[in-house]
């Protein structure tokens, strides 16, 4: 089937608000569109999978609260992969569903949850369009912007694990998912803004906060962060709350925590959903957020970057 393409116009002196992968997460939504001021001066493109994968009690909340969003005139909504057409849907729901866009087109931008083949939009698959894992690194070259999500921009991550959005200016496309299903202990909810042709953004997680009470230098050489895509490890050296371990990937020795909610073992072999030996550089009195302890070491989060934090 080909992808169904909405055309919109927007115009430069008008701010618009991207807003991908929400996942039923409604309330992180909602504060989310608080924190950015979101009006009716503004535009706002909600990139797909907004209901499903999401919180328990929140999805059918969620496509709920976006549908009433849609029947704003400032308000355009595409379909994700994730977007289904689920049985305890009404038909009024099921249908809505089913006549979203897989792509919205104005004269500056292209938006869309996955990724497309080329900007001859008529031309484009919409199973492609809302599945297109690791899109960024196909190599293809746009004229436009082309604006998506789907694929979190960690997983774009190879030395500084970081969830914020990621421009792309030679190829032209902008990825703004923040991770906020696969990464849940981590991720973020991202609003990326275009206002008078300049970038912004900003982001909301539900971590909780800690200051900070020593300075921190970051590390600046042989960073490695593991992601979706090389995430095999086989234990060099176990250890009671730390062991040593070889990525497979890369060679290289890291160590990582034993902890059941970060690697999952076959033997020898783990899969990590998430490792780096990054430190984050930080100073006394920041506020970061914790992702997970570990004794006196802390996983923790700042301006949407993870990485390490010794606290004594």
């Amino acid at each position: 089937m080909l992808a169904k393409v909405k055309q919109i116009t927007t115009p430069l002196d008008k701010r618009v608000i991207c807003i991908s992968d929400i996942h039923g997460y409604l309330d992180l939504f909602k504060r989310l569109l608080a924190k950015v001021k979101f009006n009716d001066k503004d535009i706002l493109v909600i990139l797909g999978d907004f209901y499903t994968k999401g919180q328990t009690g929140q999805n059918h909340e969620t496509l709920k609260y976006i549908m009433e969003l849609s029947e704003r005139k400032n308000v355009y909504v595409l379909r994700g992969n994730c977007d289904r057409i689920e049985d305890y849907l009404t038909e009024e729901e099921k249908t809505w569903i089913e006549n979203l866009p897989h792509i919205i087109e104005s004269n500056e931008y292209i938006f869309v949850h996955g990724g497309i083949e080329s900007e001859n939009l008529d031309q484009q698959i919409a199973i492609n369009c809302m599945d297109n894992d690791a899109f960024m690194e196909k190599g293809l070259i746009f004229k436009r912007y082309v604006i998506t999500g789907h694929w979190p921009c960690f997983n774009y991550t190879h030395q500084i694990p970081c969830f914020n959005p990621i421009i792309n200016e030679k190829q032209k496309i902008i990825a703004i998912d923040g991770g906020i299903i696969p990464k849940s202990d981590m991720g973020q909810l991202n609003a990326f803004m275009i206002e008078n042709q300049k970038f912004s953004f900003t982001f909301l997680d539900d971590l909780p906060k800690i200051v900070i009470n020593k300075d921190q230098q970051e590390t600046c050489s042989d960073i490695l962060t593991i992601t979706w895509n090389d995430r095999h490890v086989e234990v060099v050296e176990k250890g009671e709350v730390f062991s040593l371990y070889k990525h497979l990937a890369s060679g290289k020795l890291m160590t990582l925590p034993n902890h059941g909610e970060f690697i999952d073992f076959n033997g020898d072999l783990g899969q990590p959903s998430f490792g780096t030996n990054y430190y984050l550089p930080v100073r006394a009195g920041d506020i970061v957020s914790v992702v997970a302890s570990f004794g006196n070491r802390i996983y923790a989060k700042k301006d949407g970057i993870v990485g390490w934090i010794d606290l004594d």
